[in-house]
């Protein structure tokens, strides 16, 4: 008997809030705010843009993004009629998505992006230049680097056990951004703890001209240790000719835009 009951309450709990929420939506549909929204959202609604894939390699995606329209009313009443400025939105992954396909190389972010990244060789002719100059980079750490500067931090150690202590090294300092680097990274343990994995294109051992003409929006340019300060001067002319933000790594290949 004592069961029936406790079970008789909670169906009785269960229906309650099922009816109550029932109510709110109708009571929200019927506010006139709420009625502009439901015939505008379209018009607001961004489409994701699925990843590319092709064969191990990957280009991030970008999420849309759709109107929360019960936050959005809560916004617009306190202003008192509908206004597009306190639309609150929520992000749609792509179906294709980097975030399932961890286990693809990451080549570039995704061009509508107009972003490029920098990442440099630990102890790089280029990162003295870069600080005083305050252009973001992404430095290839590995144990002995200096965690203390205002930079993002790739793991860089090729052998297992070494990615694995750096790699607490770096959560300890909470700059661990999750994303190893073809060539220099262990990328077995790299692939077991899912972290992002990328092989940047550009890479300034080759010839500067070649470079220049390949540098576009979502490129990941790799600046060696000896490169020179002349052809760093002459890539960031081309990115400011482009018109491209240099940004960390793990802001370009977010899938958020």
């Amino acid at each position: 008997m004592k069961f029936l009951k406790y079970f008789l309450l909670i169906i009785l709990v269960v229906f309650s809030f099922y009816f109550t929420e029932k109510i709110m939506i109708y009571m929200e549909n019927k506010n006139p705010i709420m009625q502009e929204i439901n015939q505008k959202e379209m018009l607001y609604r961004i489409e994701p843009v699925n990843a590319i894939i092709k064969d191990n390699t990957i280009v991030p995606g970008v999420d849309g993004k759709v109107v929360n329209k019960r936050k959005s009313l809560l916004k617009m009443e306190d202003f008192g009629s509908f206004n597009e400025t306190f639309l609150i939105y929520k992000y749609e992954k792509p179906k294709i998505s980097l975030d399932n396909n961890k286990d693809k190389i990451i080549i570039k972010g995704n061009p509508s992006k107009r972003m490029i990244s920098f990442i440099l060789e630990e102890y790089s002719n280029a990162v003295d230049y870069f600080i005083q100059n305050k252009i973001k980079y992404n430095i290839i750490a590995n144990l002995k680097t200096d965690l203390s500067l205002n930079r993002e931090y790739l793991n860089g150690e090729k052998i297992k056990e070494k990615a694995s202590d750096l790699n607490s090294v770096l959560n300890k300092n909470k700059v661990n951004s999750k994303i190893c680097i073809i060539n220099y990274s262990n990328i077995e343990y790299c692939k077991e703890k899912k972290y992002y994995i990328i092989n940047p294109m550009i890479k300034t051992s080759t010839n500067i001209n070649f470079i220049l003409k390949n540098i576009n929006s979502g490129s990941m340019i790799l600046i060696k240790k000896n490169t020179s300060l002349e052809n760093i001067k002459l890539i960031l002319s081309e990115i400011r000719k482009q018109d491209l933000n240099i940004v960390y790594v793990s802001e370009l290949i977010s899938e958020i835009d």
